[in-house]
């Protein structure tokens, strides 16, 4: 059998099986990427669909401490006083699929440090400015929120009518304009005053990703068997040919001896003339 198949160890053989090789690795990772991130949206889910007791915002999000991966999406209680004159305004949102605005404003806490607040979005009225919306409550407040990872830096801030404007809640971005050593993430009301909209519920579609997953691993196993196929097929070439032999000159048949043009006609030796007969 291995005879048979010794065509594989040529250099062009050799270079098909390599580049096989490297695109079943990368479908392979591929596939390993898209089942943890399907894992992480399916964790996310359960946590935001259980709903569960909020808790006390130090024991989630203490000062000076990153937001731990688990921690994504529960609900925290926090008490503070709002900074209503460090208010953020993030332009271009949707929420529910209507494009309005979001109002954040920095929760001062207790230890000095701030929690940004996501008051909650206000719908657009067309004319690219903010529309009126309620004043943050003075004094002491408890909040219930949703931690909500920082998201990634971009764009600018600007500073317009005496609020920030950002389109996004990137805590960087924000730190040194407010002054405040900023807590590790950001919530949102859950239950924001009147004139204000919760933002919706966050769902994600693990199941997507788990399909994607299957897709990539698919992909790595049609790999191997499709350098069989080609293998084989290249193999049933090379006896085709073998079984074939070499080409032999064919003897000439009735219709190319009749197709010949006719050979000279020597002069009879007693009259000298030629014959006409066919």
């Amino acid at each position: 059998m291995m005879e048979r198949y010794r065509f594989v160890l040529a250099p062009r053989w050799v270079g098909l099986t390599l580049a096989g090789a490297v695109v079943m690795v990368v479908c392979v990772l591929l596939s390993d990427w898209q089942w943890g991130r399907a894992v992480e949206r399916a964790a996310a889910n359960e946590v935001i669909e259980s709903g569960g007791e909020a808790v006390p915002l130090d024991a989630t999000l203490p000062a000076g401490a990153p937001l731990a991966d688990e921690d994504r999406w529960t609900l925290v209680e926090a008490v503070g006083v709002y900074d209503s004159g460090a208010e953020i305004v993030l332009r271009a949102q949707t929420n529910n699929g209507v494009n309005g605005f979001e109002i954040v404003t920095p929760l001062v806490l207790e230890d000095g440090t701030a929690l940004l607040v996501d008051r909650g979005f206000i719908a657009s009225e067309g004319t690219g400015s903010v529309p009126d919306y309620p004043a943050a409550p003075a004094g002491e407040v408890t909040v219930t929120g949703r931690v909500y990872e920082s998201e990634p830096e971009g764009g600018s801030v600007s500073e317009v009518d005496g609020h920030l404007e950002s389109r996004r809640l990137s805590l960087p971005m924000f730190e040194d304009r407010l002054g405040y050593e900023l807590r590790g993430a950001w919530i949102a009301d859950t239950e924001p005053a009147e004139g204000l909209t919760a933002l919706e519920t966050p769902s994600f579609k693990d199941w997507q990703n788990y399909s994607y997953a299957g897709q990539w691993l698919l992909f790595a196993l049609l790999v191997p068997l499709g350098w069989v196929a080609l293998a084989r097929r290249e193999r049933r070439d090379l006896d085709a040919a073998l079984e074939a032999g070499p080409d032999t000159e064919a003897a000439p048949s009735e219709a190319d001896e009749a197709a010949a043009p006719d050979a000279p006609v020597s002069p009879s030796p007693r009259t000298g003339s030629v014959s006409t007969e066919r």
